[in-house]
Parts: structure tokens; C-alpha cells; sequence
């Protein structure tokens, strides 16, 4: 029986033939990845899923083919990758140019969700680091496979962008947020009252105001990024989606027992939770409308739905990608790496 049954989109029933695809799903040893992966090699696409441990993506690896033996092996690849680490992006966007000449679908699943305030390489805010300015260097890596794909008959290539609703629920309608500001991926909340905190902390066992802040960061990143491929006529489609409160490995880890209580009863399971990020990076629907998904923010089950107010403002979005492209570039000089490319 499909674990499906309570959703309009079923993967096992609605995902297209895939076989010729090449994907990537950041973060797939575990959770959303681990069933969304599982599910697109199941149709025959090439999947290279990321980890930052090469013994965790060989078990990975074993482990889909002992549960789906009708995967073919060859079909499932994993690059190493760390989102904190600018070097480790450099590497497996590297590794993946070698091994592919072209890519279908990005989807950027990989997320941190943390209270520690210890910023990344004395720079960024970890969820800043790690949901917004790693995913932004990794498609800006990987764009040149993702337009060699246009180049293919009958081409459909999109880049899904995991956010959530927390950047709407969980920030007052008064938040100020800072994109336009040059310290937007250092400090990305500089009025943090201390009951936001507490609350965070207590409630989920993480800084949900940080983590609502970089989420938002990727429905701007999402938009911005689509006026960018549409300037060139590149028909390449971009969503930001919320894949719906999933009890995943990482919610269960963090969280205190209230919540995962909470998730155990009323939670999507990892399988349901892939279900949106799939509809958005296979549907036809999406492809025949590409107008009401192109940049837009999506829930469960592939329903469109009005993102923060902050997409709005065109001083955010702009900002956020001038300053993100001036702090990653410093970071890559400072690491003798190149320079982002040209979008």
C-alpha cells in the first residue's frame, strides 16, 4: 500500500520515467533526502546524494539497494559535502564536473538547525552558512551543468530550494530583517530578544528565530535567482518548498519529548515529507504551468502559498544576494578558490 494514500501528489504513482536524468539531493543519507533519493532512482534517474562522511554514504548506498534491490547500483553516487566548509563545495562540484556533463535537478535539502552561536570560519551565523550562503555557491558551482542540460531534447530542468513555513510562523509580523545589510550572514538577527532565545531552546531544542531568518533568506534566494535565469531566457525553474513538519531523524534528535511526542502522532513521515520537493522537481504540471511555480514558494502537496512579506521588498532581495556574493567571494579569496561565476 503507498505510503501516499493521504496526499494528492503520490510519487509511487505520478513521478514520469526519469531514466536519463541526473539529480542531485544535498543531504540524502537520512530523513526527506534519504526517501526523496530512494524515490527518484526508483524511476530511473541517476541520484548523487550528498553527506559530509564517506562511511556514512557508503552505508547510505547499501542501504537502498538491500531495501529497493531493483535499483540499479550504477545509478546511485554520493559526493562528499560539507555546507560549512567552502572547500569541500569547491571538491564535489569539482568531482561531480568529472563524472557528469550535464544536471536535470538540484535539489538543496541539506539544512542545519542549531542554538549554538559559534559562527562558521569566524565569519557566519551557522544557519546562515549552512541554508543560505553554502546552497547559494553550490547552484552557482553546478550552474554550468544545469545549462548543459537545456541542451538536451525535450529538457526540463529545475532547482528546488528546501525552506519552511517557520519563516512565516515563527517571526512576528514587526521582524526587521537585515538582508540589506552588509553584516546579513554574521549577524542576521542583531536584535535578538533574549525570550526568542528561551524560547527556541526550550520549546525545540534549537534557535528557531535564526533558523525562520535563513529560511526566508532561501525564498528570497529562490526569487532572485529565477529573475536571474528568466533575464537570460534560460528556462530553468526554481521553487522554494516546505516539505510540511516531518518526524525526521533531526527533529527527533533535537527536539525535547513534548515535540516528539507531538511529531510521532501528528507528524508527516520522511516518505510524505518527500512528497512536495518531488512534485516541484518532477511534476508536468509544474513544467505546463511553469508561470504560477516559476520562483514561487510551495507546501504540502504541491500548493502554492504566500511567503513572508519580505519577498516583497525588492531593497531584501536585492540585498541579500549583493551581500551574499561579496561575502563568499571574500571567503573564496581567502582560501585561494575562484570566484563565483557569472549567473
Amino acid at each position: 500500500m503507498s505510503t501516499f494514500v493521504d496526499t494528492q501528489w503520490d510519487p509511487l504513482r505520478d513521478i514520469t520515467d526519469l531514466r536519463g536524468y541526473v539529480v542531485v539531493v544535498t543531504g540524502g543519507s537520512s530523513g526527506i533526502g534519504f526517501a526523496t533519493v530512494s524515490l527518484l532512482a526508483r524511476r530511473g534517474a541517476k541520484v548523487y546524494f550528498t553527506t559530509r562522511f564517506e562511511s556514512k554514504a557508503r552505508k547510505t548506498k547499501e542501504t537502498l539497494q538491500n531495501t529497493h534491490p531493483d535499483i540499479d547500483p550504477n545509478n546511485i553516487e554520493w559526493l562528499l559535502l560539507d555546507l560549512f566548509d567552502l572547500k569541500s563545495i569547491d571538491a564535489a562540484t569539482n568531482k561531480l564536473k568529472m563524472k557528469e556533463r550535464k544536471l536535470d535537478i538540484l535539489i538543496n535539502n541539506a539544512a542545519v538547525s542549531t542554538s549554538s552561536t559559534e559562527l562558521v570560519a569566524d565569519r557566519w551565523e551557522q544557519h546562515m552558512a549552512a541554508n543560505h550562503a553554502g546552497p547559494f555557491l553550490f547552484v552557482n558551482r553546478v550552474l554550468p551543468l544545469l545549462k548543459n542540460a537545456l541542451k538536451e531534447r525535450d529538457s526540463d530542468v529545475r532547482i528546488i530550494n528546501l525552506s519552511s513555513i517557520a519563516h512565516v510562523s515563527m517571526l512576528p509580523q514587526t521582524f526587521k530583517f537585515t538582508f540589506d545589510s552588509a553584516a546579513c550572514l554574521s549577524n542576521p538577527v542583531p536584535s535578538h530578544p533574549w525570550q526568542w532565545r528561551w524560547f527556541g531552546r526550550f520549546i525545540f531544542g534549537f534557535d528557531i528565530v535564526r533558523y525562520a531568518v535563513s529560511k526566508a533568506a532561501v525564498v528570497l534566494f529562490t526569487k532572485e535567482l529565477q529573475q536571474q535565469l528568466d533575464e537570460q531566457d534560460l528556462p530553468i525553474i526554481t521553487i522554494a518548498v516546505h516539505p510540511g513538519e516531518v518526524a525526521t531523524e533531526g527533529v527527533m534528535a533535537i527536539n525535547n519529548a513534548f515535540i516528539k511526542t507531538l511529531a510521532r502522532i501528528s507528524f508527516l513521515t520522511p516518505e510524505q515529507g518527500s512528497a512536495t520537493p518531488i512534485f516541484a522537481a518532477t511534476a508536468k504540471e509544474v513544467r505546463q504551468n511553469a508561470g504560477k511555480y516559476k520562483g514561487k514558494f510551495l507546501v504540502p502537496f504541491g500548493r502554492v502559498e504566500a511567503p513572508n512579506t519580505v519577498v516583497e521588498d525588492d531593497g531584501q532581495v536585492k540585498g541579500l544576494w549583493k551581500n551574499t556574493t561579496r561575502e563568499i567571494n571574500k571567503r573564496l579569496v581567502s582560501e585561494g578558490l575562484p570566484l563565483l561565476d557569472m549567473w
